[in-house]
């Protein structure tokens, strides 16, 4: 007996132990999560994105915050001049812009010298036309570096790359691009009612307007995704109406879609022009699809860092600081409510991006005044555009409001066999060689004579 009841004390006793330990786990957890939750609170912004215009225009900012009296001279390789000077302002709209800018992005200016032997100098000349200026230049360059601080994205600006020696194709790109755009009419699958019989469905059958129609990609890369296809073949001019009505179609097939399967609610579109591109089909088409509950990697990692910025900056709306940013710098043009960025972080030297509340009329009108720029008068000739909306889940009452993005990438040159990109931009950071403020001025000048 005195064994049996010393054995079920014992047993007691080491029950009473483990319920020691555990409510010292509990407790510590709980201690753990609270000092945590108080040093990360988190912040859900009730700000919305709202395509607005700057009371004060770029003209003040440029001529209050950054004192420069002449919009043709400025240059990105003086944005650090024009942040120290806004600085040492003590504006407070000027000390606000710099707020934003301050939070958004990270500037550095960074210079790297050459030692140049004479029989080396000798070519180096040849390639710069013996300009003194540049090979000043080239013996001490300044390089530009922007990291946006949220998406990760990244320039490193150097105007000397741009004169680096370049092979030529002796083919007009012009010629080039007219005549593979007549052949390949010739066998079109897209083309007349050829997609009756070559082209497949999706699962609800196909979605038609009198300017465009679906069709369900045969070699699918998620559950969703379909073509939007004009019934002009000539992607590189389009109207405005036959843009807007592509658009509208992917709108309706996104509504469709989300009728069918709600847990799919991301949509997305990309746009690609001739083979310099990577298209596969010279036909005008877009490649639409629906993400489930995220949108892809590079989307996904812009809305994430949004609402990190969100998250730290008293809820302020990501979209709408990098959007005024960008409207101090004179880097924007407006277009009813739509407002194109020629965007401090582009992936190569031609990219901008657009963005707008909704995807509607003033946003077709931007991108075809877009199109006709720098088809018509910079002889571009092949891009890929990428766009995303907001959620189709997503209401005024739950939380981070995202605009319609589009961004957008002239692809050069069209008849050069070297590629565009390379090791760098693919996996390191964009190396860009033109001026924004080049790019901006000839996109204005473009669209403003459009617009008359």
């Amino acid at each position: 007996m005195q064994l049996r009841r010393d054995g079920s004390t014992f047993f007691l006793l080491i029950i009473l132990f483990f319920l020691i330990i555990l409510f010292y786990q509990h407790h510590y957890t709980n201690s753990q999560y609270f000092e945590q939750s108080q040093i990360k609170p988190i912040i859900s912004t009730k700000e919305k994105f709202r395509s607005f215009i700057d009371k004060h225009s770029s003209i003040w900012y440029r001529q209050k915050c950054f004192r420069n009296k002449d919009s043709n001279r400025l240059a990105i390789e003086n944005l650090p001049k024009y942040l120290n000077n806004a600085r040492s302002s003590t504006n407070e709209l000027c000390q606000e812009f710099v707020k934003k800018f301050d939070a958004l992005f990270r500037l550095e200016e960074i210079h790297g010298s050459l030692q140049i032997s004479p029989i080396y100098l000798k070519k180096i000349n040849k390639w710069l036309h013996n300009d003194e200026q540049l090979l000043e230049q080239i013996k001490k360059q300044r390089i530009i570096k922007i990291y946006n601080q949220y998406t990760h994205e990244e320039m490193l600006y150097n105007y000397m790359r741009s004169k680096r020696p370049q092979s030529k194709s002796e083919q007009s790109a012009q010629n080039y691009t007219l005549t593979l755009m007549e052949e390949s009419k010739k066998n079109c699958d897209f083309c007349g009612k050829n997609y009756l019989s070559s082209t497949a469905e999706d699962s609800f059958g196909r979605l038609e307007h009198k300017l465009s129609y679906t069709a369900a990609n045969t070699f699918k890369y998620d559950r969703w995704h379909t073509l939007i296809v004009s019934r002009n073949h000539d992607t590189l001019h389009l109207t405005e109406d036959e843009i807007a009505d592509m658009f509208e179609l992917a709108k309706e097939w996104f509504e469709k879609v989300y009728s069918i399967e709600s847990k799919y609610t991301c949509p997305e579109m990309i746009w690609d022009a001739m083979p310099k591109s990577g298209a596969s089909q010279m036909h005008t088409h877009l490649q639409v699809s629906l993400g489930f509950d995220i949108y892809y990697g590079n989307i996904e990692r812009t809305r994430q860092g949004a609402r990190f910025y969100a998250q730290i900056n008293n809820g302020r709306n990501y979209f709408n600081d990098y959007l005024h940013v960008h409207q101090a710098l004179e880097l924007t043009i407006p277009v009813g409510n739509a407002h194109i960025l020629v965007h401090l972080t582009p992936i190569k030297d031609l990219e901008i991006m657009i963005f707008g509340e909704k995807l509607g009329k003033d946003y077709y009108k931007a991108l075809h005044l877009i199109f006709r720029t720098f088809v018509d008068d910079l002889q571009e000739y092949s891009f890929s555009f990428g766009m995303y909306l907001p959620p189709l889940n997503e209401t005024s009452l739950n939380g981070h409001n995202t605009p319609v993005v589009c961004r957008l990438v002239f692809r050069n040159p069209v008849t050069n066999l070297r590629a565009d990109m390379n090791g760098l931009d693919l996996y390191t950071s964009s190396v860009i060689g033109k001026d924004r403020y080049v790019l901006y001025r000839q996109l204005k000048e473009g669209i403003l004579k459009r617009l008359k």
